[in-house]
């Protein structure tokens, strides 16, 4: 007597009338409108105002200049030009409507989460776990960083090229024991779709260890070939891993992010790798008190890192113990120790102690070893499909709900830090970064913020600086200078701070002191043309007029629509007689900026000193007006003088 239990008889009715390719439409439209609260967003300054918005070779869309800068920037930390040219494209069909930024990336995770589904269907046969862990993947709130965060489309973007990649691959084998020539069309496919991931993120890396998992389970391969040969299969995907890493290297070490945060030893990280591992785990099965970024903490109590050494040495152990009755276990079990291990924090870089963006690819072995457990145990139980079925719904309920209002902290920059502030302790960099995005009038919270970061953590230098900032614009420059010199004994190399601290000097008369630290930041940063331009006015006021003027060209040289530029070496050639090349000067930097009051008044003494006097009046008039419209009164009491200056003379030259 044939005995059927509920999950047979399940299976065999959805093989009959649920077509393979059912789930996939419904999947992709109800991940987008899960996501849809997303596209509210507003851009944030942290990080898109460097990836997007800010970034010039971005903001200008497709170009073939641009997409050549792509190939050839290691800017931020990263060599991603699909990244960059992902987002020239979105700018090129958008223009800056963050709207549609936000939009793209909730298509593309859509995207992402069907070819889930479809691999695993394809590698497995198995359509309704395949389908669980597609809505794990999909809609847990963990996801909510990767996808809301316009910043981080390289995440989505290079696991659309993972999961495309796993899709040839599998393809690759099928082929390949078939004996069929189209094995080599696949085999390269899989490479070609690699290397894309690869110049999305370089997180791909640990792909063609994946691709040994697999073949383990559940290709199955591992029992048909030799396994070195499986290995020699890959070295074109570990050439390419070993190329793209050393790359990734050199552009995390020009921007500086290898320095270990505070001097932290090797030991600290390898106890932050081990913590994360299980809290990882952890925000998978509570995700609450989400937020844009963990700090690193002073210290790890001991037991809590025992304990989760002890947990992994645990599971593990249990999972190979299991390796040939339940390969699943091994296989999704080593696919996220391994593909976190890039993120893990062993190299750590800044402060951040972990980030739920890093678990977008990692947590999937996860949902597999979980989702196939529960399975094979509910087929032992006789109402298992029942409960499995409501455990799944329950699941599905959940995910939704907290992606939504995980969703919810993401509209803007101020909301993020808040959010982040609320849920974690001594967050100085969410303190840092809350007191940047403040508006200016909130002139005292601003202040506030920066104070409390610098209390928290006073070898932050990027705290130091923007509390010297703020006393810089309370006029407190003695203060302000103490803050600088605290900041660049942390961080020595950074021109911003080098740069501030020559203003702050400037503010103090010290003009010497103000010089030196002007070039230290133009030898850090030789393409900052306000630097240029400010030592240009420093060597002014030391009466090194031909050194300013090398100043001042370099910085038109750099950016040609220098406004302040323009006028200042329009000064200098008024004051050396050269009225003619003054003129253009100032026309130059009207043309920019037509309401800059001190170019309309320059402008009228190098036309009075021309004979133009008519000119001149009309010139200093339009220089009166606006700095009456500005607000400026002692700026208009000047030029008052001045225009019944030019027209007195304008009477006499007419009585002669």
């Amino acid at each position: 007597m044939v005995q059927l239990s509920t999950l047979g008889i399940m299976r065999t009715l959805l093989k009959y009338f649920l077509p393979p390719l059912a789930p996939v439409i419904p999947l992709f439209v109800f991940v987008v409108w899960v996501f849809l609260p997303a596209l509210n967003g507003k851009f944030m300054v942290f990080d898109e105002q460097s990836y997007v918005n800010g970034n010039v070779h971005v903001n200008s869309g497709l170009s073939w200049g641009n997409i050549f800068w792509a190939f050839r920037s290691l800017d931020y930390a990263n060599w991603h030009p699909l990244t960059w040219i992902s987002h020239m494209l979105d700018v090129q069909l958008y223009g800056l409507n963050p709207l549609w930024h936000h939009l793209t990336s909730v298509l593309i995770h859509a995207f992402n989460t069907v070819l889930v589904f479809l691999v695993f269907r394809r590698m497995t046969g198995a359509g309704w776990r395949s389908l669980m862990v597609a809505g794990l993947f999909g809609l847990h709130p963990l996801r909510v960083e990767s996808v809301a965060w316009i910043s981080e489309r390289k995440d989505v973007l290079s696991t659309m090229f993972w999961l495309l990649a796993m899709w040839t691959y599998v393809k690759f084998a099928e082929e390949f024991k078939a004996k069929n020539g189209k094995a080599k069309l696949f085999y390269g496919l899989t490479l070609l779709f690699f290397a894309m991931g690869l110049m999305s993120k370089t997180m791909l890396v640990t792909l063609p260890f994946v691709f040994l998992l697999l073949d383990y389970w559940p290709l199955k391969r591992w029992e048909q070939k030799n396994k070195w040969d499986l290995v020699l299969e890959k070295i074109p995907f570990f050439l390419m891993t070993i190329i793209v890493s050393i790359i990734a290297y050199i552009a995390q070490q020009k921007a500086g992010a290898m320095k270990e945060t505070g001097g932290l030893p090797f030991s600290d990280h390898v106890e932050n790798a081990l913590l994360s591992y299980v809290r990882y785990l952890g925000m998978f099965v509570w995700p609450e008190n989400l937020c844009i970024y963990y700090p690193y903490p002073e210290s790890w109590p001991v037991a809590k890192v025992l304990a989760a050494g002890l947990f992994l040495i645990f599971a593990s152990w249990l999972v190979w113990t299991q390796r040939r009755r339940r390969p699943y276990l091994l296989v999704g079990w080593l696919w996220y120790l391994g593909t976190l291990v890039p993120v893990i924090g062993l190299v750590q870089l800044q402060s951040q102690s972990m980030a739920d963006r890093y678990t977008y690819v990692p947590l999937i072995g996860v949902y597999v070893l979980l989702v196939w457990g529960l399975w094979e145990a509910a087929e032992r139980w006789r109402h298992g499909a029942m409960v499995l079925s409501v455990m799944g719904a329950a699941a599905m309920i959940i995910c939704v709900a907290l992606t939504r209002y995980e969703i919810g902290f993401w509209r803007d920059d101020i909301t993020v830090w808040n959010r982040a502030i609320a849920v974690t302790k001594n967050n100085y960099v969410a303190h840092t970064n809350l007191g940047g995005v403040l508006p200016a009038t909130q002139f005292d919270a601003k202040f506030a913020q920066f104070q409390e970061a610098v209390r928290e953590n006073p070898d932050f230098a990027d705290a130091q600086r923007k509390l010297a900032d703020e006393l810089v614009r309370r006029v407190r420059p003695d203060e302000a200078i103490i803050h600088y010199q605290k900041a660049l004994a942390i961080d020595p190399d950074n021109a911003e701070t080098h740069y501030n601290l020559g203003i702050a000097f400037i503010r103090k008369g010290q003009i010497d002191e103000a010089i030196i630290h002007y070039q230290m930041a133009l030898k850090i940063d030789p393409n900052n043309a306000e630097a240029h331009n400010n030592l240009g006015t420093a060597f002014i006021r030391k009466g090194q007029i031909d050194e300013a003027i090398v100043q001042y060209q370099r910085a038109l040289t750099i950016n040609p629509n220098y406004a302040e530029a323009h006028n200042n070496l329009g000064n200098i050639f008024l004051q050396k007689e050269r009225v003619d090349e003054a003129i253009i000067h100032y026309q130059r930097a009207l043309a920019i900026n037509p309401n800059y009051v001190e170019a309309h008044y320059n402008l009228g003494s190098a036309f009075y000193r021309k004979g133009r006097v008519v000119e001149a009046i009309a010139s200093t008039q339009q220089a009166l007006q606006l700095a009456i419209s500005q607000n400026n009164a002692t700026l208009a009491a000047t030029i008052r003088e001045q225009l019944k200056f030019y027209a007195a003379n304008s009477r006499n030259d007419s009585t002669k």
